[in-house]
């Protein structure tokens, strides 16, 4: 991945450098690549917290130090452990002549452990009151204890460790209670991830592919360490259970409720933390929470806290990791969480007690709406206006709109591809949506056939419910345009009938869309079939035959969007812009007019050649 530093050792010192200017209660150790409270000189008969480790998983360790958390935090050069003068430098600052004494909270990696270790020795020697808890939470590596790494479980101490030491608890309390959580495994964290290419085309294909768990290693570290064992082919549903199983069991070979080993027993509470290791958006990390708090309560675990985030992230890394802390075993736990801390990377949660009001087990993240129009409501409460089809006609009508919908189903890719040229990348995907809205409605007879007033009317309501974005209003707007025209239509439908609706649909387009025809949208290839469909039926040609000349109007009005410039919504580009694939809005509409047509040809028996 392309870097914004050229020199890594400059890049941290400059990272804590910005850290201590947003938040002015921190300030940097010269020469140390340390930040500390400001006011740690001032912190009376409270133990004091020192943390750290390798750059490069911001916003771990820096962005824990404050009131209610740590001290000090000592960050080395990329994935490298602390300097052992560094360490040493931060406990003599804040550590000398102090009785209440220092906690070094310190992530399981050897450089770590040894440097940590020996600044320890060196501080001992000078009198200053130290101890040390080594946190290793990883359940990946199951050998011996000194080999599980310490991931974002860490961070559950420094908070429990934190909070204690602002109630005013002593060094040997503090110490006990952490060693506890870590030598019983009250917590216990599990990493999915993967390293991200140097090709910004493959990471496209990776996180726009169908499978984004494809290729992914459970076990995967925050130093791009490659993991236990590759994930292949499977989806969120199928690697989740895998995940937690691992958390939740001492031995994954044995079922849930029947393995007397169970890390965390049946009915037992639990804090759960989410971190997002960088590359993942937040809606992939809600999506991924809420199916870990799903296999959580079907294993029958009381999930009573989550935390997520950007906690402890890897450089280049895509994935989580999951950790659990047990409530169960100290109730003394949930106090030290909730105990306010100024840190400015823990995560706030909004409890129950903070809003007012009781908690409760049954408590539901939903409610039902009191006055939202539901949208299958507003279906069949369509009133009928205007003319009428017969059955046979609307049978013809309900198919051709299935095989526009169709086609813009099997052609969502397609779409996206061309709009990830100068768009989201979603066009395809939101026309699908609607498509596949207005088919299922119709095979569930839910949409009109005799009444095109209705019908359009009902296809605006879906589109309106189903598709979001420009293309989801224009589309609404349209269709309750074309809708109106028929609904003023009481003596008969003829071919100007349908001109009428066209351009009644596109007026509404042009004057909602603040956009004329020529500047690439999906109102160009509209008005070009409009002015075709006009000028052969004014001619006297054939209706169907005149629709065709409209349909090869707009296709070739959407090819010609290649060589004009985005408007309508998008960010106006470059003049000399040049692109390869034409607008995907206005091939959009030459796929389903396309389609409307080829179904017209196939169901109506006419007497000319077509």
């Amino acid at each position: 991945m392309q870097r914004l530093w050229k020199d890594y050792e400059e890049a941290t010192k400059t990272s804590l450098l910005a850290v201590a200017q947003i938040n002015q209660g921190l300030v940097i150790l010269e020469d140390c690549k340390a930040i500390l409270r400001r006011d740690y000189s001032n912190m009376i008969n409270k133990v004091k917290l020192i943390s750290g480790g390798g750059s490069g998983n911001e916003p771990v360790y820096a962005g824990f130090v404050g009131p209610g958390m740590l001290t000090a935090a000592i960050c080395g050069n990329i994935t490298s452990a602390p300097t052992v003068n560094s360490i040493l430098r931060v406990i003599e600052e804040i550590g000398t002549n102090y009785p209440p004494g220092v906690l070094l909270i310190v992530p399981n990696y050897s450089g770590h452990r040894i440097n940590f270790g020996i600044a320890k020795l060196r501080a001992e020697s000078m009198g200053i009151y130290v101890k040390m808890v080594i946190v290793g939470d990883d359940v990946c590596v199951q050998d011996i204890a000194m080999n599980k790494r310490g991931l974002a479980g860490t961070l559950f101490i420094n908070k429990i460790a934190g909070a204690m030491a602002e109630n005013g608890e002593n060094l040997e309390s503090i110490n006990n209670v952490c060693n506890r959580i870590i030598n019983n495994e009250e917590i216990a964290t599990i990493s999915i991830g993967m390293k991200l290419s140097f090709s910004n085309e493959e990471n496209l294909r990776l996180r726009l592919g169908d499978d984004s768990f494809a290729k992914m290693k459970i076990g995967y570290g925050v130093h791009g360490e490659v993991g236990v064992f590759t994930v292949i082919d499977r989806s969120i549903e199928d690697v989740i259970p895998i995940l937690i199983s691992k958390l939740i069991l001492l031995s994954i070979s044995s079922p849930d409720n029947e393995d007397p080993n169970r890390r965390f027993p049946v009915g037992h509470k639990v804090a759960v933390m989410i971190n997002n290791l960088g590359a993942s958006n937040q809606i992939e990390c809600n999506v991924f929470t809420v199916e870990v708090l799903k296999q959580l309560k079907d294993r029958e675990i009381l999930v009573q806290r989550i935390y997520t985030g950007h906690l402890m992230t890897a450089l280049d890394s895509y994935g989580f990791q999951v950790s659990l802390l047990n409530l169960s075993v100290d109730p003394n736990l949930i106090k030290y969480l909730d105990s306010p801390t100024s840190a400015p990377a823990w995560p706030k949660v909004l409890t129950a007690e903070m809003v007012g009001f009781q908690q409760t087990h049954n408590l539901q993240p939903k409610i039902s709406t009191k006055y939202c129009r539901n949208c299958n409501d507003s279906l069949s409460h369509v009133k009928p206006q205007g003319v009428m089809l017969d059955d046979r006609t609307g049978q013809v009508f309900l198919i051709c709109i299935s095989f526009a919908c169709e086609a813009l189903r099997v052609c969502k890719e397609q779409l996206n591809i061309m709009d990830r040229e100068s768009g989201d990348g979603d066009c395809g995907t939101t026309l699908a949506q609607g498509a596949n809205a207005i088919k299922d409605a119709i095979q569930e007879n839910k949409l009109n056939s005799t009444n095109p007033f209705v019908t359009f009317t009902q296809i605006s309501y879906i589109i309106e419910k189903e598709m979001g974005g420009l293309q989801g209003g224009l589309y609404s707007l349209f269709f309750h345009a074309v809708a109106k025209i028929f609904g003023e239509t009481v003596d008969q439908i003829t071919p100007h009938t349908w001109l009428n609706a066209l351009i009644a649909g596109n007026k509404v387009i042009a004057e909602y869309g603040k956009v004329s025809f020529g500047e690439r949208t999906m109102l160009d290839p509209l008005v070009s079939a409009e002015d075709a469909l006009s000028s052969k039926l004014n001619a006297k040609m054939h209706p169907i035959q005149a629709f065709g000349e409209a349909v090869k109007a707009a296709e070739q009005s959407a090819i010609k969007t290649v060589h004009k410039r985005a408007s309508c919504g998008r960010a106006v580009l470059p003049k000399d812009r040049t692109f390869r694939y034409p607008d995907p809005g206005a091939h959009a509409v030459g796929i389903w007019i396309r389609a409307a047509y080829e179904g017209v040809k196939l169901k109506l028996v006419c007497q000319c050649e077509l």
